[in-house]
């Protein structure tokens, strides 16, 4: 949706994001692959990462599960793009005059923090050493809730509201509220576009699993040692996963059951 409408991306940056960034500001969409060293995120990316005037890196997150389970992971991602910025035959100080935003936007309905400014600081001196890095959490669900109750009715508050709406109909009327008439063709074109798209399709798909996994507090529940019922319950969405032909790799990560189970699963229903 973002990636092809540059100019509504803008739109939600100058909502949501702590800057003065105006209509004339260059913006470009960066290259999202990021270097990994832990095997389990090969080829993973970042979800939208663009640029500024050429000074300011922000990074767009989607998180499904709760910021404290991805916590470690977003962070390195911050990172790593904040070593990247320099660009070659730069002097290393001119990152003091470049700035990397990470925006992680939390869907997961049980997300605790609504919203969280993270910069280095020092717990005894009570400092800010590095304020050009600023990892910005904000919970969507929660923001949503303050909006249908009219807490807060900000452009902030709509746009991510928008950004989980349930229907196509109310995408649309919360697009009216921050966005003009052509804007708000182009989005909704988008995101029916998307819609019919098979990938997007199979990662939603995978998403729904997922959700239903944490909301079954599957991993508090291992966590918390409370065992009992658990492999019960791997096997279920196993099965359903099996029938939905998800890829056998996907079901071991989702349902923390190995690869021998799931065959042996396979062979059993079959």
């Amino acid at each position: 949706m973002f990636k092809i409408n540059l100019d509504i991306l803008r739109d939600f940056l100058k909502a949501v994001v702590p800057l003065d960034i105006s209509d004339d500001d260059k913006i470009n969409l960066l290259d999202s692959e990021i270097p990994v060293k832990n095997k389990k995120e090969y080829q993973k990316t970042v979800d939208i990462l663009v640029v500024i005037n050429n000074r300011i890196y922000i990074d767009i997150e989607m998180n499904r599960s709760q910021f404290k389970y991805v916590a470690e992971r977003n962070f390195s991602y911050g990172d790593l793009i904040y070593t990247r910025v320099v660009e070659k035959g730069e002097d290393i100080k001119g990152l003091k005059c470049k700035y990397v935003y990470q925006l992680n936007l939390n869907a997961n309905s049980l997300e605790e923090i609504l919203e969280d400014d993270v910069v280095s600081y020092g717990l005894i001196t009570h400092k800010i050493y590095r304020s050009n890095i600023h990892t910005l959490l904000k919970g969507l669900e929660l923001y949503k809730d303050l909006y249908y109750n009219k807490i807060n009715q900000s452009e902030e508050a709509i746009w991510y509201a928008i950004l989980i709406a349930r229907s196509f109909s109310e995408l649309y009327e919360l697009a009216k509220k921050v966005l003009d008439k052509n804007k708000v063709q182009r989005l909704m074109e988008a995101v029916i576009n998307m819609s019919k798209d098979e990938m997007i399709l199979h990662a939603w798909e995978k998403d729904k699993w997922d959700e239903y996994i944490k909301n079954n507090e599957l991993e508090d529940a291992k966590q918390e040692g409370k065992n009992i019922g658990i492999k019960e319950k791997e096997i279920e969405i196993a099965k359903k996963m099996l029938e939905k032909k998800m890829d056998i790799q996907d079901i071991c990560e989702i349902t923390g059951l190995t690869l021998q189970d799931i065959q042996l699963l396979e062979n059993t229903e079959n």
